[in-house]
């Protein structure tokens, strides 16, 4: 039982480690990371029972991250640990499926109840998930379910494995007592528009209809495996064979081509290495889906791809290339310089020769943080950061079309920088709005927190708004604009030094002499002998 702890400070994960007996609670590893990205590979990865994540983090926040696990492992508990007592947290927290909010300092008797509460509510889940799965009452129609089910454990190299191959050798007719076993996994990646038409969108329903076609060829001719959905993994399918491995690239083969007659969709294959026994198949599982992971999208007349094999290339390219030019195109206003370098990015990219997969989903993550950290530094939305994965266009024969993709890329991030620029153009008009308001009420608590909750903005966004705009920190700005005043009301008569420090916003007549002195290199009183 996995269990994950997300926080960017280091004594905040170890405090969490410590104030909980993990041991006694059956749990077997305790994963961490510092913030939402890095906690979305390891959630991938080791599907953790139970994650206890901070809000405020770099990169992907707790919200954000929160979001992303309701969708992607709903699963999974969640408790959010926080500094705030923020109403609104609390809210999007219950919203994203957290079982409860926990705030800083953390009490240890609350977090003790809060995971053994959320551990207990998980095991009655999978128990009863598990009551359904395997019992009795699953008719002829929930079958393949439960063989999924059975299999998919088997394949993914889970802890029940051993338990899931005794269960097949005894209710799976033609499951081999002990016998080699081979995976092949059919993708769908990148599937047709026209194909999901005539299944009116259903994609549940394609990959039924595909493994029904794979399965008369398994099960019923050759009786030599089985072919059932991976629930980890969208879009794909997997084939595990226990007999006639001598001959799994013509019977690979022949597999695509019966979907491909059958059904008009072209599929690829990756096949996996031969494993020794049933229980360690999910190696092949995993080499099978590398070997599709590195097929060359721009060459697709090749449909069958083999673990053993070398990758194609293409993996060398980085998308997070174009983050400076992104950068510049923001700063002057201009999409000139992110345009210029996309358009080198592809034609390296063409002369590479190969996109994989495995680089495509790189890129997508390279893209998110892309924009999450140009949003964080020149806006205070973060919603901003979406923008979409990047926009492949394939042709019927699922080849990559460089041309076309760089086209709608070139849109779609022409689009995401007006965006920004619109907030900009909208945030110096707010910033312009502050300056009016500082030069009308000098007299007044200028403090950042005052005008950042004036302007319902947060204190670090002003901070670095207002310096980027007027080339001042806010404290300086405010204090230049005092004195500027102050030496005003002082060439006036008939004001005392203290009436003029008050007017300018000082309560303390030696602290406004001294600031005054540090500006104009005089005292008030030496000043105004000076008119």
């Amino acid at each position: 039982m996995n269990v994950l702890i997300v926080d960017d400070e280091s004594h905040a994960r170890e405090a969490v480690k410590l104030l909980v007996d993990w041991d006694a609670l059956g749990v077997s590893r305790l994963l961490e990371a510092d913030n939402g990205e890095a906690a979305k590979l390891l959630v991938d990865e080791y599907i953790p029972v139970l994650i206890l994540t901070d809000i405020h983090m770099p990169i992907t926040n707790g919200l954000r991250f929160m979001e992303w696990v309701s969708t992607h492992h709903p699963q999974s508990k969640v408790i959010a640990i926080s500094g705030y007592n923020d109403f609104d947290y609390v809210r999007k927290t219950m919203k994203y499926g957290g079982r409860d909010y926990i705030l800083k300092p953390i009490d240890p008797d609350q977090l003790n109840e809060a995971v053994q509460r959320a551990l207990e509510e998980w095991r009655l889940e999978t128990q009863e998930k598990q009551r359904q799965v395997e019992s009795g009452i699953a008719l002829n129609q929930y079958k393949p379910v439960y063989w999924s089910h059975l299999f998919g454990k088997l394949a993914s190299g889970a802890q029940e494995a051993e338990a899931a191959a005794e269960q097949l050798r005894v209710e799976f007719s033609g499951f081999p007592p002990e016998a080699p076993m081979q995976a092949v996994v059919l993708s769908l990646y990148p599937i047709q528009d026209k194909l999901l038409r005539r299944f009116r969108g259903d994609r549940e329903l394609l990959e039924f209809a595909i493994i029904n076609v794979l399965n008369d060829l398994l099960r019923t001719e050759w009786q030599c495996g089985y072919a059932f959905r991976s629930s980890d993994t969208s879009d794909e399918i997997t084939a595990l064979i226990w007999s006639g491995q001598n001959g799994i690239e013509e019977r690979t083969r022949k597999m695509l081509e019966a979907v491909s007659l059958t059904l008009k969709a072209e599929l690829h294959a990756g096949v996996g290495s031969l494993s020794a026994k049933a229980e360690d198949v999910w190696t092949s599982v995993k080499e099978a889906r590398t070997a599709l992971l590195y097929r060359n999208l721009l060459q697709p007349k090749e449909r069958v791809h083999h673990a053993q094999l070398l990758p194609a290339s293409g993996h060398s390219l980085h998308l997070s290339e174009l983050e400076q030019a992104l950068r510049v195109s923001v700063q002057v206003r201009n999409p000139a310089e992110a345009t210029a370098a996309l358009s080198d990015w592809f034609a390296r990219l063409r002369q590479a020769g190969a996109v994989t997969p495995a680089a495509v989903q790189l890129w997508d993550r390279q893209l998110e943080l892309m924009r999450t950290r140009i949003v964080q530094e020149f806006t205070p939305d973060e919603d901003m950061a979406a923008g979409g994965s990047m926009p492949l266009v394939f042709n019927d024969d699922g080849k990559l079309l460089l041309d076309d993709t760089e086209k709608e890329f070139r849109l779609q991030l022409l689009d995401w920088l007006e965006t920004i620029l619109r907030r900009i153009r909208q945030e110096r008009s707010i910033i312009a709005e502050m300056t009016s308001y500082i030069n009308a009420h000098l007299e007044e608590d200028l403090s950042l927190q005052t005008l950042a909750s004036r302007f319902f903005l947060s204190r670090e966004h002003v901070s670095r708004r207002f310096k980027q705009e007027t080339g001042q920190t806010l404290s300086e700005f405010v204090e230049s604009l005092r004195m500027e005043k102050a030496r005003k009301l002082l060439a006036a008569a008939g004001l005392r030094v203290a009436e003029v420090a008050s007017q300018v916003g000082y309560g303390d007549e030696k602290y406004f002499s001294k600031v005054f002195k540090k500006h104009t290199g005089c005292s008030p009183g030496q000043y105004r002998q000076q008119l």
